[in-house]
């Protein structure tokens, strides 16, 4: 019998998710009964990942008549990074004063908005000019 160790699960799902994009809670399954991996291994594995933001459940989870195992996700997608979320936001508002911007990435749930915005203007994806306006570069739409 060969073991894995919670590392490689958790690399192989998340190599599985990247692959197939949204997975269905039954894909996983019979994906992680095909490599050896328990039912009630593969849901604290997918709910720690959840937990940690590596993951999201975009449709939720299912309703679970007992308690004691961990819920199972209906589908699964790899969660998007923070700033992966701020690039989005300048792609669609190219030019956006700095409340309103800061004010709908709070909104987004989108923690550390000045360091991420910061990251975004040292990496040239945006720039501030000095009326306070948020302006998306042409180096992010070729990104």
């Amino acid at each position: 019998m060969i073991f894995l160790k919670i590392e490689e699960i958790e690399n192989a799902i998340l190599s599985f998710v990247k692959e197939r994009g949204k997975v269905s809670y039954e894909e996983i399954e019979k994906w992680a009964e095909k490599n050896n991996i328990g039912s009630y291994t593969l849901r604290i594995i997918l709910n720690d990942l959840i937990k940690r933001k590596s993951l999201e459940a975009p449709d939720g989870f299912y309703d679970e008549e007992s308690y004691i195992e961990p819920p199972r996700p209906k589908s699964i997608v790899l969660a998007s990074s923070d700033y992966e979320k701020l690039k989005e936001y300048l792609k669609e508002y190219k030019s956006i004063g700095i409340l309103r911007f800061f004010d709908d990435l709070i909104k987004m749930g989108i923690k550390d908005v000045n360091e991420l915005l910061r990251r975004a203007i040292k990496e040239g994806y945006a720039e501030l000019t000095p009326s306070g306006v948020v302006n998306a570069t042409e180096k992010l739409f070729k990104s």
